[in-house]
């Protein structure tokens, strides 16, 4: 029946005059799915997240939590409000933002570290806006400035750490939740934490998926791959949406936030 539907459809609306309405239906469908709800905290899912997902997540009575691509510490001193014994550690690279950080976060127990996180320790170059350095953009990829945001880009020097060497470090034994926007290098910083995907002492993932995965040459193919003992979850404003293997489901570059939750045995 859906067959005939769909080949009717296909008959009737197939056809350049409808295009417009075509595309309407798309954009409209992917809000739908969870896909361009950009606008605020309510339309792309985090308040939910940080209501209703998190708090299931959560192991340890002093939760440890891990913010990557902290910017100016908005969504870090959001998780400090809401859970006071937790001890968060949040990184940003940029020197001005993370100025902006280090005092905003004076006195509470995030910890801000001014350090990229990726696959391998080492240096690297960061990219911004020219005409805003220390916006919310910057970026491993220049083209992310430069092609996606159409802007004239400048640079400067950062390094580089993995999380499996952070969390040797601190003697960490289990870090509940990890938060990455790092604009096109989520996957990195997963690669940099293997041993402790491996080994399950991540708890709950959280990462945006979009336009900035073309700049990478990173599929959703990729994470599921990384994160093979996850379920991947697309965040919708009141709920979760359960990715399955479908390329045309799931490889949509195009802004979403993804939760990746330990698959239950």
């Amino acid at each position: 029946m859906i067959k005939v539907v769909l080949n009717i459809y296909s008959w009737i609306f197939a056809r350049k005059i409808f295009s417009k309405l075509n595309l309407a239906l798309f954009y409209l469908s992917l809000k739908g799915l969870g896909v361009f709800n950009y606008e605020n905290s309510t339309v792309n899912g985090e308040l939910f997240f940080l209501k209703k997902v998190l708090p299931k997540a959560i192991k340890n009575k002093q939760p440890v939590f891990i913010d990557v691509g902290a910017n100016i510490g908005n969504f870090s001193l959001s998780l400090a409000n809401r859970y006071e014994d937790a001890t968060i550690y949040s990184f940003e690279p940029h020197p001005t933002n993370f100025e902006t950080l280090r005092k905003r976060t004076s006195g509470s127990k995030i910890e801000p570290y001014c350090v990229a996180l990726g696959e391998k320790a080492g240096e690297s170059i960061l990219y911004d806006r020219a005409d805003r350095d220390g916006s919310s953009l910057a970026s491993l990829y220049e083209e992310v400035i430069s092609e996606i945001h159409k802007e004239d880009t400048t640079s400067i020097n950062i390094s580089i750490d993995t999380l499996d060497n952070f969390v040797q470090r601190k003697n960490l034994q289990y870090i509940d939740f990890v938060k990455i926007d790092t604009e096109g290098n989520e996957l990195s910083v997963l690669k940099g934490a293997k041993e402790l995907i491996k080994n399950s002492k991540i708890g709950c993932i959280h990462f945006e998926f979009n336009e900035m995965n073309i700049i990478s040459r990173v599929f959703m193919r990729d994470f599921r791959s990384i994160l093979n003992n996850y379920d991947l979850f697309r965040l919708l404003p009141n709920g979760l949406l359960k990715l399955n293997d479908t390329p045309l489901i799931t490889e949509l570059f195009a802004y979403q936030n993804i939760v990746a939750l330990p698959k239950t045995k």
